[in-house]
C-alpha cells in the first residue's frame, strides 16, 4: 500500500521541492519503506511506498521511457500476473515483476478501458507527457482514496489523503456546512463529497482526466440488478467457489499475510479459507473490551479449530488518548465507535505482518445488519421508526439519521427496486465507501498496515447482489458454509458489533469530563454549526435525567468538536 501525490499545471515553478517533500512526509505512514519523486515540465508525481509485491523492483513513480508516460499508484492488482502474460503475448516487454508496471502497460494498450481488466483495490494517476493529460482512476468499491483540488494558480493537486493537499501550502480548506449536516445525519461524510467546499474526491468506480486545466469525470462500473433464477444449493456452491478465489487472490504478496479474527461469521470464514491455502500457520489478531464487548473466547475457539498462530489484545480502559489520536488522523469528521478499536487492532496486526485480511463487506453484501432481518417480509411498522413513512426506504433513511434526515441520492430515490434491495444498494454505494472503507483504510494506514477484504471481490459482489434476497438475508449462505467448519452454536449465536462501549464510557469520569469540557465550553467549535441550547439540553437529558436514548447524538457532537479542534489550522 502507498501514498500518492501529484501536481499538474503550467506554473510549477511556484511548486517548490520543499512543498512536494512536505506532501510526501504527511503520507509517510502510508508508505514507510520507500519514496520517490518524478518531474516533468508540467507535472510532478510522488509516492511513499509500503513494499508488498516486488520489494526491490517496484519503485515509484514508474516511467515508461519509450512512451514518455509515468504512474503513481496506491493499491494492489490481484490478477496482474495474468494481465502481464496477455500483454507479453502482445509483444510488451517488462523490466519489473510489479503490478504497477502492468497498470502502465495496460493503459498504453487499452486506454481507459484498462480499468475493465483490473481486479483489485487501487487509486492511481498516469501522466502522459506527450498528450499533456493526467488520467486518474479509483477502484470499484472505493477502497483506496483519491482527493484533488485546484489552487489559485489553477494547478491541479491530488493526493491519497487531504492532509497531503494541505501540506503543499497551496490551499486552505473552506468548510462545507452542507457536508457537516450530512455528517450529523450519517456520522460520516458521504462518498461523493468532502467536508471542504474546495476539495473534491474521485468517487468509487470513477475515472477522470485533467487536460489544460479541464477536469472530466466518468463512471466505469456499477452494481446492476438482474435477478438470477437459481436454486439455493447451486447459489451456495457458486458463492463458495467465488469466495475461495477471492481469498486465494488476496494471499498474493512477497511479505507475510495475517488475518483479523473476531470469532464472528465473516472473519472466521475468511481466516479458515486463507489458512486452507497458506503453507504455514496464519497469524491472526483479536481485540476485546473487558466484559462489555468481548468475543475473544470465540476468536480463540476459531483459531484453535482452524490452526492459526493467534494474538490478542484485551483492555478495559477507555483509551481517551487513542480515541483523540484516531479522530485527529481522519481528514474529515467520522464518528463510528469502531474507529479506534480498528486502530488498536491494526496496530496489533502491524506489529507482526504488513498485510491483514478482513471480513469487511459481508454484512453489506449478505444483508447481515439487523434492519434487514427485522423486515424480512417487508412488514415495516410505525414503531420501527420515529414516524410512519409511506416509503419504507425513506423510513430507513430516517432510522439511520442521527439528527436530521439525510438527502437521498436522486438516482437511488427514483429507483424502482424492492425497498429492501434499495436499502441494500444504499449500504453498498454510500455506507460502504463513505464509512466502512474510509475507516478500514485510514486506521490501517495509521499503522502502515494494508487491509484486504475478500468479500468485496467484484466478481463475488456481482453474483451475490443478484441472488434472491432470501438467500442473502441474515448471511444465510455464509452461515451454512461456515457450519461445515464450526459447530452450529458458534455460527448462530447473536451478532455482536465491534464498536466501543460508548454509552457506558460517556458516563464514566474521564470520558464524562472530556465530553462536558468539550461541549459546554463557550469556545466550542461546533457552535458555529450547531445550536448551543440544543447541545446543552442533550447533555442535561443524558447526564441528569438518565435518558439513554440520546447518547449517540452526544457522541457525534463530541467527535465533531474534537475533529474541529484538531484541524483548525487546515481551514479558514
Amino acid at each position: 500500500m502507498c501514498g500518492i501525490i501529484g501536481v499538474v499545471g503550467k506554473n510549477l515553478d511556484k511548486i517548490r521541492d520543499e512543498s512536494v517533500n512536505k506532501m510526501l512526509i504527511s503520507l509517510s505512514r502510508r508508505g514507510p519503506d520507500d519514496h520517490g519523486i518524478l518531474k516533468f515540465s508540467n507535472c510532478v508525481l510522488g509516492q511513499t511506498r509500503l513494499s508488498i509485491i516486488d520489494l526491490s523492483g517496484g519503485h515509484q513513480p514508474m516511467k515508461d521511457n519509450k512512451k514518455n508516460i509515468a504512474i503513481t499508484f496506491n493499491g494492489e492488482i490481484y490478477n496482474y500476473k495474468e494481465l502481464k502474460k496477455d500483454l507479453e503475448n502482445k509483444g510488451y516487454k517488462f523490466s519489473t515483476n510489479s503490478d504497477t508496471e502492468v497498470i502502465l502497460k495496460s493503459y498504453i494498450e487499452y486506454g481507459h478501458k484498462c480499468l475493465d481488466y483490473f481486479d483489485g483495490m487501487f487509486a492511481f494517476a498516469i501522466w502522459d507527457n506527450e498528450k499533456n493529460i493526467l488520467f486518474m482512476a479509483r477502484d470499484r468499491f472505493g477502497k483506496k482514496p483519491f482527493y484533488y483540488t485546484f489552487d489559485k494558480e489553477k494547478n491541479f493537486i491530488f493526493a491519497s489523503e487531504i492532509k497531503a493537499i494541505f501540506a503543499s501550502g497551496k490551499i486552505k480548506g473552506i468548510l462545507d456546512r452542507g457536508a457537516i449536516a450530512d455528517y450529523l445525519s450519517l456520522m460520516y461524510i458521504p462518498p461523493d463529497k468532502t467536508v471542504y467546499k474546495n476539495i473534491f474526491t474521485l468517487g468509487p468506480a470513477e475515472w477522470a482526466t485533467c487536460h489544460n486545466g479541464i477536469l472530466t469525470k466518468k463512471k466505469y462500473w456499477e452494481l446492476t440488478y438482474a435477478p438470477l433464477s437459481i436454486s439455493y444449493n447451486d447459489a451456495k456452491e457458486e458463492v463458495r467457489n467465488l469466495f475461495t478465489e477471492a481469498v486465494k487472490k488476496r494471499l498474493i504478496a512477497d511479505v507475510e499475510i495475517g488475518s483479523f479474527l473476531s470469532g464472528g461469521v465473516d472473519s472466521t470464514l475468511v481466516t479458515a479459507y486463507a489458512q486452507k491455502y497458506s503453507s504455514h500457520p496464519l497469524k491472526t489478531f483479536s481485540l476485546g473490551y473487558g466484559e462489555h464487548i468481548n468475543e475473544l473466547p470465540y476468536a480463540k475457539e476459531a483459531a484453535q479449530k482452524i490452526g492459526t498462530e493467534h494474538y490478542t489484545l484485551q483492555t478495559d480502559k477507555n483509551l481517551i488518548e487513542t480515541f483523540k489520536q484516531s479522530i485527529a488522523y481522519f481528514d474529515e469528521p467520522h464518528a463510528d465507535s469502531s474507529d479506534f478499536p480498528q486502530s488498536l487492532l491494526s496496530a496489533l496486526a502491524a506489529s507482526k505482518v504488513k498485510v491483514a485480511l478482513s471480513g469487511d463487506g459481508a454484512d453489506e453484501l449478505f444483508m447481515g445488519y439487523g434492519w434487514y432481518t427485522r423486515h424480512r417480509n417487508l412488514s415495516y411498522r410505525a414503531h420501527t421508526f420515529e414516524k410512519l413513512f409511506l416509503n419504507p426506504f425513506q423510513g430507513y433513511i430516517r432510522n439511520i439519521s442521527i439528527f436530521s434526515k439525510y438527502a437521498i441520492p436522486p438516482k437511488l430515490a427514483k429507483s424502482k427496486l424492492d425497498p429492501v434491495l434499495k436499502i441494500n444498494q444504499f449500504d453498498l454505494t454510500t455506507y460502504l465507501p463513505g464509512q466502512l472503507m474510509t475507516k478500514v483504510d485510514r486506521m490501517g494506514m495509521m499503522h502502515s498496515l494494508e487491509v484486504r477484504s475478500p468479500f468485496l471481490d467484484h466478481h463475488l459482489a456481482e453474483f451475490v447482489f443478484n441472488l434472491p434476497k432470501e438467500y442473502r438475508m441474515g448471511k444465510k449462505i455464509l452461515k451454512d458454509i461456515l457450519e461445515e467448519i464450526m459447530p452450529p452454536a458458534f455460527v448462530n449465536r447473536k451478532k455482536q458489533g465491534f464498536g466501543a462501549p460508548v454509552q457506558k464510557w460517556l458516563k464514566e469520569s474521564a470520558f464524562k469530563k472530556l465530553t462536558q469540557e468539550s461541549l459546554l465550553s463557550s469556545n466550542a467549535e461546533i457552535y458555529q454549526y450547531f445550536n448551543k441550547k440544543e447541545a446543552r439540553a442533550l447533555l442535561k437529558k443524558f447526564y441528569k435525567k438518565n435518558d439513554e436514548s440520546c447518547y449517540y447524538k452526544i457522541w457525534v457532537l463530541l467527535c465533531l468538536e474534537l475533529w474541529l479542534q484538531s484541524h483548525k489550522q487546515c481551514h479558514d
